[in-house]
């Protein structure tokens, strides 16, 4: 029963999937598209049926000696072959425009979903299990929108295949008995039902030898995803890794994950092996199933060679449109296995905000400067970090959060910027002008003049740049405003904080808040940068994060935090 309960949840998890780009804004382009590809699928098939009759008029002049009708017949194949060119490779091509499109939209929308509302960082810090959301967005996406379209146009052309050949195999078989020894039997259209049996046994036969495959292509995509983001984190921290000396243990590490993809591949062999040599007995024996049938009247001089053919042919056709599923056995395993890590996703992300609003009771309003009213603050266990902090910051004000490590320091500003969820009180900050700066800035691949303009998308002149760099020690780069690198392993850590301090400059918030922001620079260049940004942005009231007295100097109040609740907060004597 639960089994049952799954698979009707999954089942309308992965229609919800699907009809989301059919009811989309591009509903009538893509339909529109869609209803061109069947036709031409339905047009193929047509030609599949009269290539069969062409089968007979071809077979029987050969039979006949008839080189009048047999070079007719070859004209007429260069008719129906060149047609049949045409149609598939128009098909071809509006069925691949037609999968760009959907895997567009789709990308777009899972993108738009995992970074809406900060859902990237609340599915890890709520600890929901989605590993590796960036490959499902561009591995799985693609891999489902071309498998639904290669199973849903196989299963539309095995269907009108049927239907087609199936009044064809009919009508041959309506005048012919069936034949066991000397005993002849009616039974009207016995080809066609002789072929549904030999199809229905196949695919309950494939499906109990194949049936692992499911669970094991599931399995096969998340150790491949797994190795690769080991790999990428390794090219993240190459130098750290290098320093350390960790070249070794990271090799261990990498070729142990990597074995679980070779033997979870294994498995899929070995059960994959099963299935095709059923799949290939299975084919081989079809070729021959027709013809063992009719050879009786055959050899009868009952029935022409032409026709024999013919019904040869329309009986393989038949037996194939009803063994669609045997032989796309392992792409529907797969298939299954995609949608089933997409509608994982999915479902992740959809409740996110009600798993939020299960854990928080932070009530965040809009104001004209920062208010904090009795807020307390969780570890994800439920221990405190911090109760009934009351706190409010006027224009150029400036305060230190200090306290030892993992006391909340870092916690508190995430909070502030509505990303800890463990939290309850009141937060009132302004709608705009705020700007909270990490540790370790983030560092887009690209130009040096995205990095510097991240997130913003507007434009500045390069003379104002280049005189950002320069005022926080970067001059050296102030040319290469257009150069492309991935800057977060090209500059050094404190380098990465200088480019964080130019984008103060740059953006000139009115409330900044620093998270340890100047901690990979040394204590000259801290006191600098701190001083400019003290000179350029005199009415900005600054929050800062930190450990050095260093930073004492430039704060007019430093909020003390204990670590288990407890705070004080004290004014500082500026120097």
């Amino acid at each position: 029963m639960e089994q049952q309960k799954f698979t009707r949840a999954h089942i309308a998890r992965v229609w919800r999937l699907i009809y989301s780009y059919w009811t989309s804004g591009q509903w009538p382009s893509a339909w529109l598209l869609l209803l061109v590809v069947l036709s031409g699928n339905f047009a193929l098939v047509y030609m599949s049926v009269r290539f069969n009759t062409w089968y007979r008029e071809f077979y029987d002049a050969l039979q006949n000696y008839d080189a009048a009708a047999f070079w007719a017949a070859l004209a007429t194949f260069g008719i129906l072959a060149a047609v049949y060119i045409a149609i598939a490779g128009t098909r071809y091509i509006l069925r691949m425009w037609l999968r760009i499109r959907w895997r567009t939209w789709l990308t777009e929308h899972y993108q738009g979903a995992w970074l809406r509302h900060k859902a990237f960082y609340r599915l890890k810090l709520l600890g929901v299990t989605v590993d590796n959301p960036d490959q499902r967005i561009s591995d799985d996406l693609n891999s489902f929108t071309e498998q639904t379209m290669t199973l849903f146009f196989g299963l539309v052309n095995a269907v009108s295949t049927l239907l087609s050949f199936s009044v064809v195999l009919w009508g041959l078989s309506a005048t012919l008995p069936l034949t066991l020894g000397d005993t002849q039997y009616q039974i009207p259209g016995f080809l066609f039902w002789g072929a549904l049996v030999y199809a229905i046994v196949g695919t309950w036969l494939t499906h109990l030898i194949g049936r692992r495959l499911i669970p094991l292509n599931f399995q096969q995509e998340k150790v491949e995803a797994d190795y690769r983001f080991n790999l990428m984190r390794l090219r993240e921290n190459l130098e750290s890794v290098a320093l350390y000396g960790g070249e070794e243990v990271e090799d261990e590490r990498l070729r142990a994950r990597f074995r679980r993809v070779i033997d979870n591949f294994h498995r899929i062999i070995r059960t994959g092996f099963k299935v095709d040599m059923f799949n290939a007995g299975y084919s081989q024996i079809s070729v021959i199933v027709p013809y063992l049938v009719v050879a009786p009247v055959y050899f009868s001089t009952r029935m022409p060679f032409g026709q024999l053919m013919q019904i040869g042919n329309a009986f393989n056709k038949v037996q194939d449109s009803l063994s669609f599923f045997i032989d796309a056995y392992q792409s529907i395993a797969s298939w299954r296995a995609v949608t089933l890590r997409l509608t994982q996703f999915t479902e992740a992300v959809d409740h996110l905000d009600e798993r939020v609003a299960a854990i928080t009771q932070l009530r965040r309003e809009p104001a004209a400067r920062p208010v904090i009213q009795n807020l307390e603050i969780d570890r994800p266990d439920g221990m405190a970090l911090l109760r009934g902090l009351d706190l409010s910051l006027d224009r150029g004000d400036s305060l230190l959060i200090a306290g030892a490590s993992g006391t909340g320091k870092s916690t508190l500003l995430r909070t502030l910027a509505g990303v800890w969820p463990y939290a309850r009180g009141v937060v009132q900050l302004p709608g705009a002008a705020v700007l909270f700066v990490p540790q370790r800035p983030y560092l887009p691949i690209g130009t040096l003049r995205e990095a510097l303009l991240y997130p913003q998308r507007s434009t500045l002149d390069d003379a104002v740049l280049q005189q950002a760099l320069r005022d926080v020690g970067l001059e050296r780069f102030a040319e290469a405003l257009d150069t492309v690198e991935d800057w977060a392993q090209t500059l050094s850590g404190g380098e990465q904080q200088r480019i964080a301090f130019a984008r103060i400059l740059l953006r000139q918030p009115k409330w900044l808040f620093l998270d340890e922001a100047s901690s990979a620079l040394d204590e000259p260049s801290e006191l600098a940068l701190y001083r400019l940004i003290r000179q350029r942005l005199p009415d900005t009231a600054i929050v800062s994060v930190g450990h050095r007295s260093t930073l004492r100097a430039f704060h007019e109040r430093q909020l003390q935090l204990d670590g288990i609740g407890g705070w004080q907060l004290s004014a500082m004597a500026a120097v």
